[in-house]
């Protein structure tokens, strides 16, 4: 889980010290949203955020939020609350809002990266272990993560995929599939050599 922290613990105090600061608190406390925040629809608390905040604080906002992960707020349907910030964004604000959402959604450690992929609503159940595994290649390379932390994440996914094992199987073959392909390209060969038969 090392590895897991060191990502959430190095991005979620930056956050919470831009949106909270902006937000006329101070940096990391639950009492720097309103008293009422939590009784506000997912769309109004959007909105007080993107008053207070820049478009990519807003995009990291939510996707945390949603997670649970930002003391003092929270959102409750990623789908409403991200289309909200889509429909009132335009222009740079808007590339701004969604380049970030998708590159910070696509950073986040394999666990929460299957929870919001699964609350956006936008892939099939069914499908979401082999979104998870297609897609891990880029992160492995982006992150020039090694094999112990590539093995760290997927045991953390494996343990949140206890009720359902089969998203976890999917995973595996998604994952599986890409790192066929992609042998011999710029990925560390002891990444494939170690989960190319991985179980």
């Amino acid at each position: 889980m090392k590895a897991i922290k060191a990502v959430m613990g190095g991005v979620l105090p930056m956050l919470l010290a831009g949106v909270m600061t902006a937000c006329g608190g101070k940096g990391g406390e639950a009492g720097a949203f309103p008293k009422n925040f939590n009784s506000l629809s997912d769309e109004q608390r959007v909105a007080y955020v993107m008053e207070n905040a820049s478009p990519d604080s807003v995009a990291r906002f939510i996707c945390l939020a949603a997670l649970g992960k930002v003391p003092g707020a929270r959102i409750d349907t990623l789908a409403t609350a991200s289309l909200y910030a889509y429909e009132h964004y335009s222009d740079s604000t808007l590339t701004i809002f969604s380049d970030e959402f998708d590159r910070f959604s696509s950073s986040l450690p394999l666990p929460d990266r299957m929870r919001i992929i699964a609350q956006s609503g936008l892939v099939d159940p069914q499908g979401l272990g082999y979104e998870l595994g297609l897609h891990y290649v880029d992160r492995i390379r982006e992150s020039r993560m090694t094999p112990a932390q590539v093995k760290e994440e997927i045991e953390a996914l494996r343990k949140a995929c206890k009720d359902d094992p089969k998203t976890f199987t999917r995973f595996l073959t998604g994952f599986k599939t890409v790192l066929k392909l992609d042998r011999g390209k710029d990925l560390d060969a002891a990444v494939y050599d170690t989960f190319i038969n991985y179980e």
